[in-house]
């Protein structure tokens, strides 16, 4: 009898704890291994169109990035996973000015500067952008905002270069081919569904002219040869299409800078010439680094949540609950 209650008791036992070490040893993608983050809850705003300055909630702030930032008819979880990415990187951008203060802003915590920052809309620029639509949407985007507002996306307890694009080029890009570095939480994964977006491949022309002025701005040390067929050469791309590098004869670029000095629809794209013009094809929208915003639409009208779209899109990561008290 003595034997029968032992082996129960130590049954009891390791039902309660063979699940904890379980965990433990193997905690769920994306489980929150973080409860709590401090941090600010308000931001100083370089306006760089006005060279004002504005104090401002976050919540309110991220109204703002969404109206400037994504479609405001996307499904509510899509535009929830905006806000939490558009929230941590602001955040990883206050972080790094602490650090490194940028002079051009005055004292500000970052810009709307979508080149250096993250695009920025004040109420009268969403408005003026939206029309009446502003206001149909706006307790929509309020929601997200507010919820985006609450969370922080982490990798070893500190807020990520949370980088966001329109749409993949059936897959997300490596960070490396855009900024030259990669980090461990902006790894490549599948976005097939993005091929489904309406202009998915894009083609428009560029005149030589137009073209040598942009490239000879790039450096002036430039060299062209007469034959614009031979202007640019020996690609190096991906089986998806994105450019890690292109020889302009003397010069060799990363698809980063080609994709930010000519202005490119997508950092996915091949450059022909027809005999009279460049012919420039692209694939997706944006530098495909990070999240997708057509994807975390496409995943959230199938049932998918916010933090499973953040979760899949950003790896290796933890989704944090903010503590302002």
């Amino acid at each position: 009898m003595k034997n029968i209650i032992i082996i129960l008791l130590i049954f009891a036992v390791l039902l309660f704890l063979v699940p904890f070490l379980w965990n433990s040893a193997f905690p769920a993608r994306g489980a929150s291994q973080v409860s709590e983050y401090e941090a600010q809850n308000t931001f100083r705003v370089f306006l760089t169109e006005s060279g004002e300055i504005i104090e401002i909630g976050a919540a309110d702030y991220l109204v703002g990035c969404l109206f400037a930032q994504i479609p405001p008819g996307y499904h509510a979880e899509a535009l929830k996973a905006q806000a939490v990415a558009a929230h941590t990187y602001a955040l990883r951008l206050a972080l790094n000015n602490k650090s490194f203060p940028m002079p051009e802003i005055n004292g500000a915590d970052f810009s709307n500067s979508s080149v250096t920052c993250q695009p920025f809309f004040t109420e009268e620029q969403a408005r003026d952008y939206y029309g009446i639509e502003y206001d149909i949407y706006l307790a929509k985007i309020k929601e997200a905002a507010e919820y985006g507002a609450t969370r922080v996306i982490l990798y070893e307890s500190e807020p990520i270069y949370a980088v966001y694009h329109s749409v993949s080029a059936g897959a997300t890009n490596t960070a490396r081919y855009i900024w030259g570095l990669d980090f461990p939480y902006l790894e490549r994964v599948p976005s097939d569904w993005c091929r489904e977006f309406t202009s998915f491949v894009n083609t428009n022309e560029i005149s030589a002219s137009q073209m040598r002025d942009v490239l000879l701005g790039f450096d002036p040390e430039i060299i062209m040869p007469l034959d614009y067929a031979r202007w640019f050469t020996d690609y190096s791309a991906d089986s998806i299409g994105y450019v890690s590098a292109v020889s302009a004869r003397n010069l060799t670029l990363s698809g980063g800078d080609l994709w930010r000095i000519l202005n490119l629809r997508s950092a996915a794209f091949e450059i022909t010439y027809n005999g009279s013009a460049f012919v420039v094809t692209t694939w997706g929208h944006g530098h495909g680094v990070g999240l997708s915003q057509y994807g975390a639409d496409y995943m959230a009208r199938r049932g998918h949540t916010c933090d499973d779209i953040l979760n899949y899109y950003y790896t290796n990561i933890t989704i944090a609950a903010i503590n302002n008290e």
